[in-house]
C-alpha cells in the first residue's frame, strides 16, 4: 500500500484539534448544514478517532474495483458503442436508406452534441440533487430506447431527431463517471481508474467493429432488416436492460455502498477524505459556481476538451470513410477498425499505469501523446503507400490519452462538490462544442482524404501542446507559492475534521495540485 493511502500497518485518523465550528456542529449533529460534506454523517456519535489496517484498506479498494469500476467501465463500453455506431452504420447503408446528401451526414453526427450541450447544466444539478444510481440508471435506459428507435428512421429529420435525444440522455455519462472516481479512489489511484473506465471505449469499439464485420454482407439476415438497422437493434435493448439494473444496484455514495459493511464504508470514506475535494453534498453552493467560472484551471480543461474533440470526433465519425479511401471496401473497413481500437486500449491503459507508478506525470504524458498524434497525421497526409498511411492513422488514436488525463485532473484538482460539478459541466460543454465543430471540417466533396479535416488536426493538436505546457507551469508555480505559505504542512497526512468541510481547492491553502 502506498504511503499516500495508508501509512505503515495501522493508521490513526484522530482529529487533533478540530475548530470550534466543526466541534460545535458535530455535537449538535447538524451534519447536513452548509458546511459539512455528507460523508460526516457516517461518523455521527463517534469521536472521529478511526483506525484501520492496511489489509482492510486493500480489501475495500479491491471491492470498489470489482464493483464500482466494473459498472463504470460497462456503462462507458455501451455509451461508446451507441455514440460511434453511426460511423459503422454509415458504410452499411444508413446514408442511402435515410436519403442523406451533402453535409447532412456531418450534421447528423454533430447534432448529437447539441443535445449533449443543452442538457449539461440541468444534468449537473440533477446528479447532485438525486440519488446517482436512480438518475444515471434511468438515463442509460433512455439512451437504449433512443438507439433502438434509430433503427426505424428513414429520413434526415427522423435520424437527426433521434441523434439529438441520444445526446441529451448520454450527457450525464462523463460528469457522473468523473464524480464517481473522485468519490471512491485516492488521488494517486484516480488516473489508472479513469483510464480503466475510459478503456471501455476501445473495448466497445472492438465489439462494435466485430459485429459490424459479421453483419456486413451476411446473407442470413434476409430482407427484413438492413445491415445498419441490426446494429441498433442489438445494442439498444442491451442498454435498456443495463440501465434498469444500474437503477437498483449503483449506490448513491460510498456511505450507502451495499457491497461494503458499515466498517468498510468508514474505511472507504477515510481513504479518500484526504483528497480534500469532497465526497457528497446535496447543497448547491452558488459561490463555488462563481469561483469555478473565475478560476483559470477549469477554463484550461474546457479548452483542452474542445480541441481534443476535433481529432476525436474526426476519427470517431469519419475513420471508416477514410479507410475506404485507403483501398478497403465496406466489409474490410469494419475489420481494419480493430487496429485503431487496439491502439486506444493500449495507450490508455499504459498511460494509467505510468501515472500510477510515476507521480505528477499526467500533463507530461498528455503532451507526449499529442506529439504522437501530429506525427500520425503527417504520415497520413504526406505518404503515398496505403499501408504506411494506415499505420499513421492507427497511431493517431493515442489522442484519447489527453481526454482521460483531463478527466483525472478534474477529479483530483478541483475541490468543493458544487465547484467540481460545475467544472465537469464546463469540460463537457467544451467536449460537446468540439464535437459539433469538428464534423464541419470534413467536407463531403473532399472525401475520403479530407485535407481540411487533417489541417484541423494539426492546428488543434499543436494548440493542446502549448496549453498543456502552460498548465504545467501554472500549477507548478501555484504549488510553490502554497509551499511558501505553509511549508511545514503535509496535506497527505491530514485526515482531520477539516477534511469533512465542503471547501474548494482555493479555500484550502493546504491543497496541492497534481501535475
Amino acid at each position: 500500500m502506498h504511503q499516500d493511502d495508508v501509512q505503515q500497518d495501522r493508521v490513526s485518523h484522530q482529529a487533533p484539534e478540530p475548530d470550534t465550528l466543526v466541534a460545535d456542529d458535530l455535537k449538535e449533529k447538524q451534519l447536513h448544514n452548509q458546511q459539512h460534506d455528507d460523508s460526516a454523517e457516517l461518523f455521527a456519535g463517534d469521536t472521529f478517532a478511526f483506525e484501520y489496517t492496511e489489509e482492510e484498506a486493500t480489501r475495500v479498494r479491491w471491492k470498489l474495483d470489482l464493483t464500482m469500476l466494473a459498472m463504470m467501465t460497462m456503462s462507458y463500453f455501451l455509451c461508446f458503442i451507441h455514440k460511434v455506431a453511426l460511423s459503422n452504420a454509415s458504410i452499411l447503408g444508413l446514408r442511402t436508406d435515410n436519403h442523406l446528401h451533402g453535409q447532412q451526414y456531418s450534421w447528423v453526427s454533430g447534432i448529437f452534441y447539441f443535445g449533449y450541450l443543452i442538457a449539461q447544466y440541468p444534468s449537473s444539478i440533477l446528479m447532485q440533487k438525486l440519488p446517482i444510481g436512480r438518475y444515471f440508471g434511468g438515463m442509460v435506459a433512455l439512451w437504449g430506447v433512443t438507439t433502438t428507435c434509430m433503427a426505424t428512421t428513414h429520413s434526415f429529420a427522423s435520424l437527426a431527431t433521434a441523434r439529438f435525444f441520444l445526446g441529451v440522455f448520454e450527457s450525464c455519462l462523463h460528469p457522473v463517471l468523473t464524480m464517481l472516481v473522485g468519490q471512491y479512489w485516492t488521488r494517486r489511484e484516480q488516473p489508472l481508474r479513469a483510464c480503466i473506465w475510459w478503456a471501455g471505449g476501445p473495448l466497445g469499439g472492438f465489439t462494435l467493429d466485430g459485429i459490424a464485420y459479421a453483419v456486413s454482407g451476411s446473407s442470413s439476415l434476409g430482407s427484413k432488416y438492413a445491415e445498419w438497422q441490426v446494429l441498433f437493434l442489438i445494442f439498444g435493448p442491451i442498454s435498456i436492460a443495463w440501465g434498469l439494473l444500474l437503477f437498483f444496484i449503483l449506490p448513491a455514495s460510498p456511505m450507502k455502498a451495499w457491497f461494503l459493511t458499515e466498517r468498510e464504508r468508514k474505511v472507504a470514506v477515510m481513504r479518500v477524505i484526504k483528497n480534500h475535494t469532497g465526497i457528497e453534498n446535496r447543497n448547491y453552493r452558488l459561490y463555488q459556481v462563481k469561483e469555478c467560472l473565475t478560476d483559470i484551471q477549469p477554463w484550461i480543461f474546457w479548452s483542452l476538451a474542445l480541441l481534443q474533440c476535433v481529432v476525436g470526433s474526426g476519427l470517431t465519425n469519419f475513420d471508416k470513410i477514410v479507410l475506404t479511401g485507403l483501398g478497403y471496401d465496406e466489409h474490410e473497413s469494419s475489420k481494419m477498425g480493430f487496429g485503431g481500437d487496439g491502439v486506444q486500449l493500449f495507450s490508455v491503459v499504459a498511460t494509467g499505469i505510468i501515472t500510477l507508478r510515476i507521480p505528477n506525470t499526467r500533463i507530461i504524458t498528455s503532451i507526449v501523446s499529442n506529439i504522437i498524434v501530429i506525427i500520425g497525421a503527417c504520415i497520413v497526409s504526406t505518404q503515398t503507400d496505403n499501408h504506411t498511411r494506415l499505420a499513421g492513422l492507427y497511431i493517431m488514436y493515442v489522442n484519447t490519452v489527453t481526454y482521460g488525463m483531463v478527466m483525472s485532473l478534474v477529479a483530483s484538482n478541483i475541490g468543493g462538490f458544487t465547484k467540481k460539478a460545475t467544472c465537469s459541466v464546463m469540460v463537457f460543454v467544451g467536449y460537446a462544442t468540439g464535437q459539433i465543430i469538428a464534423p464541419q471540417f470534413f467536407r463531403d466533396n473532399e472525401k475520403p482524404s479530407y485535407p481540411t479535416g487533417f489541417r484541423a488536426f494539426y492546428v488543434s493538436t499543436a494548440l493542446m501542446v502549448v496549453i498543456l505546457i502552460g498548465l504545467y507551469i501554472h500549477l507548478w508555480r501555484e504549488n510553490r507559492r502554497r509551499d511558501k505559505i505553509s511549508s511545514a504542512f503535509n496535506p497527505d497526512d491530514q485526515a482531520d475534521m477539516s477534511a469533512f468541510l465542503d471547501k474548494t481547492d482555493k479555500e484550502q491553502t493546504s491543497f496541492r495540485y497534481v501535475l
